[in-house]
């Protein structure tokens, strides 16, 4: 057995020691990426297509989970709604994440003017309330994929420049890296080869874990009617179109509400794994 064979597998163990409760969130993530994957496939609705005849159709063996008020089957809008709510998660956080953690390794490293500056920014859009901040972005960004993904990830800048800022002054304190800048090694070469490589992986799980809470703010724009607009599919306006009908046809807000629960819960859980796989010296503490 190599010791990358290994490595691996104390990987693996670590990262699924909490039992079955790690199991099912993965499992619970798998199914709704496979869902938003294969929608075309799984589905034999168009989740647009409006039937009047079909309105508030009640769950049956034609439509799994009903239709709404204008006839779209839920069951289709809940797997392209799936498709919307992670492709729009994953995409703001990978450029919330880059652009956070360059800008969190220039003020760490390089410190002084450009540093304060960076660090007086972030202390300015963390005295505003994050969602308050995001909706005023939304709106100014637009109704659409691509003004939602620049205001998730415009939101969510401040924690990945803090945290890269702290890794990084603590990172550059040790002797090799001392002994690089007295070898006039270039700055580039230090920042992308030595600080990034080290602070990635503590990266990499605060990333995990944000899927789960952009998916939730997602959700929560698109029920105040900022997010996507209709009539694309999205859990959180099929929440806000269904919550006028909570008592009549309850399964309209109820269906979307519990995707949004069951993956922002496996996604938190997986975070929660990961760093543990990642140090397994805080397994149990945070």
């Amino acid at each position: 057995m190599t010791k990358r064979s290994i490595k691996v597998q104390s990987f693996l163990k670590t990262f699924f020691g909490r039992g079955f409760i790690v199991y099912a969130a993965a499992l619970i993530a798998l199914m709704f990426i496979l869902f938003a994957i294969f929608a075309d496939v799984l589905s034999k609705y168009d989740p647009n297509e409006i039937d009047l005849m079909q309105s508030l159709a009640l769950p049956s063996s034609e439509h799994i989970f009903g239709c709404d008020l204008h006839g779209r089957d839920v069951f289709a809008r809940i797997l392209y709604g799936a498709r919307i709510s992670m492709l729009i998660s994953v995409f703001s956080c990978i450029v919330g994440a880059i652009i956070g953690m360059l800008l969190g390794l220039v003020a760490g490293y390089r410190e002084g003017f450009i540093g304060t500056l960076i660090m007086r920014y972030v202390d300015l859009q963390l005295a505003i309330p994050p969602m308050l901040f995001t909706i005023i972005i939304g709106m100014l960004a637009g109704h659409n994929m691509f003004g939602l993904v620049f205001a998730l990830s415009f939101g969510m800048l401040p924690g990945f420049i803090r945290l890269m800022y702290g890794l990084v002054l603590s990172l550059k304190q040790n002797d090799y890296i001392v002994a690089l800048k007295f070898a006039r090694i270039p700055t580039w070469k230090i920042i992308l080869g030595h600080l990034l490589p080290n602070a990635f992986p503590t990266m990499l799980v605060t990333f995990t874990m944000n899927l789960g809470s952009t998916i939730m703010l997602e959700s929560t724009l698109s029920f105040l009617g900022i997010g996507i607009q209709q009539p694309t599919a999205s859990w959180g306006s099929m929440v806000s179109d269904g919550y006028s009908y909570i008592f009549t046809r309850p399964f309209l807000a109820f269906v979307p509400g519990i995707c949004i629960l069951l993956l922002v819960l496996s996604f938190n859980i997986l975070g929660d794994s990961l760093r543990d796989a990642i140090d397994p010296r805080l397994k149990g503490k945070l």
